[in-house]
């Protein structure tokens, strides 16, 4: 954290942005796609009605139903009741893509450019995110407009990654809005306005990011803090918020199914390389 500081790294502060992307795809599937994907995952039920209703999910997949084969790629791909197989959460997931699923486009296209070298395609990634964002998905663009800023699989544009955050901003993402907000503040890609970049802040507030909020209040002061130095300040909440989440007491009971160490720490290792929150479903 200090390095990024000093050298003045834009960091994104966007843990949820994926999480976020996914629970919206998943709440608007229609009957019966939304029906067996809502049985496979609920933790209440016998596993054999689990394993039932995931079972009828695949077929309809199979079946042709993009909503399925979305869902079930999802299923494959985290392994939250199936057994995570990558192979066949792509499958699913380009078989639902090829249909302009958006969220299936989108969820492909992260994977791809994913550091698993078993599936890393950063070709095929932006192929599949420009697609998402042709079938109107602003995560797409948002993470595009990253891809772009961060220069990791592509050559760094900030003019490029601009334009994609401003089609997210556009569509009321809260994560667009906040980076065009420091982007701004920096007049990196942009001209710098501090006006303007007041306004990105009081969207992505207004949507429910949490750390926009603290540069408009400093900013409301009349402060005269350098961009760099709001920056600094929001890096180190950042940083020390995760320390807190890190280090915070697991639970001296245990509770459901228990799992090997190593075989959890492979398993949370995958989660994380293909793009994935490493907890979620997770006892």
């Amino acid at each position: 954290v200090a390095e990024q500081v000093r050298q003045n790294e834009i960091t994104f502060e966007d843990a949820g942005a994926e999480q976020d992307a996914e629970q919206n795809a998943t709440c608007n599937v229609p009957y019966p796609a939304n029906a067996w994907y809502a049985m496979a995952t609920d933790e209440t039920l016998p596993l054999e009605d689990r394993d039932e209703a995931a079972k009828q999910l695949e077929m309809l997949a199979d079946g042709g139903d993009r909503y399925a084969q979305y869902l079930t790629g999802i299923l494959y791909r985290d392994g939250g009741l199936l057994i995570p197989d990558t192979e066949k959460a792509q499958h699913y997931l380009e078989l639902a893509a090829q249909q302009n699923h958006a969220a299936a486009q989108y969820a492909l296209g992260k994977m791809l450019l994913s550091d698993d070298p078993e599936l890393q395609n950063p070709t095929q990634g932006f192929y599949w995110l420009e697609r998402a964002v042709q079938s109107g998905s602003d995560y797409a663009a948002y993470r595009l407009g990253k891809e772009y800023l961060s220069g990791k699989n592509t050559v760094k544009d900030a003019e490029t990654a601009v334009s994609y955050l401003r089609q997210a901003a556009n569509n009321g993402n809260a994560y667009a809005q906040y980076l065009l907000g420091k982007l701004t503040l920096m007049g990196e890609g942009v001209l710098k306005d501090t006006d303007a970049a007041y306004e990105w802040f009081a969207a992505a507030r207004d949507n429910g990011h949490a750390y926009a909020d603290f540069f408009m209040k400093r900013m409301e002061c009349g402060e005269k803090e350098p961009p760099s130095v709001l920056l600094a300040s929001t890096q180190l909440l950042h940083h020390m918020s995760n320390i807190f989440r890190n280090n915070a007491p697991r639970p001296t009971v245990p509770t459901g199914i228990q799992i090997d160490h190593k075989r959890l720490q492979r398993l949370r290792e995958k989660k994380m390389a293909i793009g994935h929150k490493w907890n979620d479903h997770e006892n």
